[in-house]
Order: C-alpha cells, then structure tokens, then sequence
C-alpha cells in the first residue's frame, strides 16, 4: 500500500534533501560566496545514499520492519552530512543554511512514527486471530 501517510513524509524528505542539495545554498563566508551541498563530493554522496535509501524505503511497505532500518539508516546519512558540512567549513556555529536540515531529519521521525503505528496495528490484528 504505497498511498500511506508516511509515504508522503518520506517523499517530502526525498524533496528537501534534493532541495537542499541543488538549489538551497547551506553557507554563505565572508567574501558572499554560497556554498552548497554538491560542492563536497563527501556531503553530495551522503545526501544522495539517504535519498535512494528512503526512496527504497517506500517501495519496502511490506517489510516494515526493513522500513524502519533502511529510515534510520538514511537519517544517519543526514546527520554524517550535516557534520560533515559543518566541519569542513572550521567555523565554530553552524550558519542559518546548515538548519535546514532538520526538516528531512524531522520528516523521517514522523514517517517512522507511522510506520510503527502500523506495526502495532497490525500485530493487534494478530493476536485477535
């Protein structure tokens, strides 16, 4: 059943994570040069590894479970991406471009608190058998 709520959320997470990769600019340094994600080949490999993981995450509806690990996984990638950004720039505060990426870290905990909301749903219905 791929048209579930937390489909949505982790399509919302792809798109944000894509956004941020290609059109948001995560730091701007003194001289107002932007910086963005792709200009790190590291923090562009690890954004791309938590988008493919969460696309195939969708299409994993019937192991939710695998689901939930592959989620987890992929959150992983965005934090490794964030610290990555973060130190490779030397600054000691994070910049206002770095705090986006709280909202697919954010997307992904909401998808996978429905994932396990059917989970228990689902065993519920099992035990009344």
């Amino acid at each position: 059943m791929i048209q579930r709520v937390q489909t949505i959320y982790l399509f919302f997470a792809i798109l944000f994570m894509q956004a941020i990769t290609y059109l948001l600019a995560v730091t701007v340094d003194a001289n107002n040069i932007e910086s963005y994600t792709y200009d790190s080949i590291y923090a562009h490999l690890t954004i791309l590894i938590s988008s493919f993981l969460l696309l195939y995450s969708i299409f994993q509806f019937k192991n939710r479970k695998k689901q939930l690990l592959l989620n987890q996984v992929s959150k992983l990638f965005v934090s490794a991406t964030f610290f990555i950004l973060f130190f490779s720039k030397g600054e000691s505060m994070p910049q206002e471009g770095m705090f986006v990426f709280i909202i697919p870290y954010v997307l992904i905990l909401i998808a996978n608190r429905f994932i396990k909301k059917d989970e228990s749903l689902v065993q519920s219905a099992d035990r009344l058998r």
